[in-house]
């Protein structure tokens, strides 16, 4: 059984990329082979795990050209074992808007992964920051959206946006969507308070585990490596292991 968890958010500096890469590397590392979608054209969980790509290398742009290029032709090992990368690059960005009239474009990414989704216990989707196409592709492919919030102003109206989206695409009685809160400062009381409350009438939907705000996980991205290879005993990598273990990992084979 192969389980697909979408990283989702149209808010930027929410912590969402981190978390697609914390995730992916964490799950791999307890020996479940993982492969991570790097569905942004900013292409930062490409950069952030040090994958290089030539002029000519394939990335995930080229499995939606019409034919598709073969999936298994696009992967990419990183250096942990058990995780590989469909990489990205800014080139995705003229395909995302080309996809708008395909039809039945919401379903191009879960169609296109059948061949190799059996090989993984877990894909891991790192979504733009938009509410476009390949968003909703990674949302309609999702078993788990995982939502990054910070404790910051308009946290709320941004969640209201995504979950319409979710919602129209799933269907209302979707409800395998989680909020977690991350960049956590636990000296920003007031804030803290105030952005709680906005955010309680979805507290059945929140994760447990809180990630704090941590220097390590900004260092490990200007290292191109994740937060674990980097400093494993940090609080921002010891936070994403037990969200992965712990509420991730029982949620993926249950």
């Amino acid at each position: 059984m192969t389980t697909t968890i979408s990283i989702a958010t149209h808010k930027g500096g929410a912590g969402k990329t981190v978390t697609a890469m914390a995730l992916s590397a964490a799950l791999a590392r307890a020996g479940y082979p993982t492969l991570l979608l790097d569905l942004d054209p900013q292409g930062h969980c490409t950069l952030g795990l040090g994958v290089r790509l030539e002029n000519h290398s394939p990335t995930l742009r080229d499995i939606f050209t019409d034919p598709p290029v073969p999936v298994a032709s696009v992967i990419r090992e990183t250096h942990i074992p058990s995780l590989h990368i469909i990489p990205s690059n800014i080139r995705l960005e003229r395909m995302a808007h080309a996809i708008y009239s395909r039809p039945k474009r919401e379903e191009l990414l879960k169609k296109t992964l059948q061949p190799v989704a059996k090989n993984y216990r877990f894909l891991i989707a790192d979504c733009p920051p938009s509410l476009g196409a390949l968003t909703e592709n990674a949302i309609a492919a999702a078993d788990l959206v995982v939502i990054p919030c910070q404790m910051e102003a308009r946290a709320a109206d941004a969640l209201v946006d995504l979950l319409e989206l979710i919602h129209i695409i799933k269907g209302k009685g979707f409800t395998d969507w989680r909020i977690l809160i991350t960049r956590f400062d636990s000296r920003k009381s007031l804030t803290n308070q105030a952005i709680g409350e906005a955010l309680a009438q979805w507290q059945d939907h929140h994760f447990k585990t809180v990630i704090p705000q941590s220097e390590s996980i900004n260092q490990a991205q200007i290292a191109q490596t994740d937060i674990f290879s980097f400093n494993g005993t940090s609080k921002g990598a010891q936070a994403y292991q037990t969200l992965s273990l712990e509420e991730v990992l029982p949620y993926g084979i249950k």
